[in-house]
């Protein structure tokens, strides 16, 4: 029995140590994230999660200028029709000889007589022409093609926007969160006051989280305000990304919500384009496929041998 309350006696000592240690462990813990909390806020989330929320907003921002060289040549075969009139000059002399008929006072009539005449260099004569030109050759091109593409006038707009969508509410929240124990204070303070408090509230750098590029784009460019034909233009379809956290993204973009949310806006969307008669492989992402769909559908009808006599 003795033995018995000698090992219980000494299993309540064990727990008690045991669980002065985790508790002291526990509250080294808190001390040191207490006291490291804006070191790891400020130096490792900020970085982490700014930095990936920059770069998409960069991507998002970014413009292709790029100048592609073409130096090749193209046969020309073609016959060019001349019709016209114009005035030619002569670069040398040219003599002519001519027969006429003279009537010689006193002497009669000369038949056959031959008369030597020369045009001389510099004149200039009015001709009609009324030939075709044939032209077979190769012209030889040389030519430098720059493209100027703002990628946010393209479709990688959506994919970025939804990616930046993603990490936009948690930057927002995360340089609005205290960076020390003076703004920690005054955060205290205004949750005790009753004062709202709006950790999505637009700051510096919500403002502007790209600084900018190492190179230009789109310097000395003057083609950027050309018209463009009206059947190379895009037609916009009022689809939207889908967004992040549908809790958070509402705070930033209430004129979404505020119509149902990204998926009815979509929907509908849709349904416009189909009114339009525009085929959805122009917008969803499945033009690739239906180019290869095609494809593989003319090489199938090449493939059909053609039966014999007919045309």
């Amino acid at each position: 029995m003795n033995a018995v309350k000698t090992i219980g006696s000494g299993l309540k000592n064990f727990m008690i140590v045991f669980s002065f240690i985790v508790n002291l462990v526990l509250v080294v813990v808190i001390v040191a994230l207490v006291l490291f909390i804006f070191d790891i806020k400020n130096n490792i989330l900020n970085p982490l999660v700014g930095g990936l929320h920059t770069s998409f907003v960069g991507l998002n921002e970014a413009t292709i200028d790029w100048t592609i060289p073409v130096r090749d040549t193209i046969p020309v075969v073609l016959t060019v029709p001349l019709e016209t009139e114009t005035v030619v000059t002569l670069t040398e002399p040219v003599p002519l000889a001519v027969a006429a008929t003279i009537n010689l006072p006193g002497v009669g009539q000369l038949n056959n007589a031959q008369v030597f005449l020369q045009l001389p260099a510099g004149l200039e004569l009015p001709v009609q022409l009324d030939l075709d030109v044939p032209i077979n050759q190769e012209l030889p091109v040389s030519l430098d093609v720059r493209a100027v593409i703002p990628l946010s006038e393209t479709q990688l707009n959506d994919p970025i926007q939804n990616l930046r969508l993603l990490f936009d509410p948690l930057t927002r929240a995360l340089y609005n969160l205290p960076g020390n124990f003076n703004e920690a204070g005054n955060l205290v303070g205004d949750v005790l006051a009753g004062r709202p408090i709006n950790l999505l509230a637009d700051n510096a750098y919500s403002i502007d989280p790209w600084p900018g590029f190492s190179r230009t784009a789109g310097l000395n460019y003057d083609l950027a305000f050309e018209p463009v034909p009206i059947g190379n233009q895009p037609v916009d379809t009022g689809i939207v990304p889908q967004g992040g956290i549908p809790g958070l993204d509402s705070q930033l973009r209430g004129d979404v919500y505020t119509i149902g949310g990204p998926l009815q806006v979509n929907a509908q969307a849709a349904e416009n384009m189909s009114a339009l008669g525009i085929p959805s492989y122009y917008y969803d992402g499945s033009y690739a496929q239906y180019l290869r769909e095609q494809a593989a559908a003319r090489a199938a009808a090449e493939a059909v041998p053609t039966p014999e006599g007919g045309s």
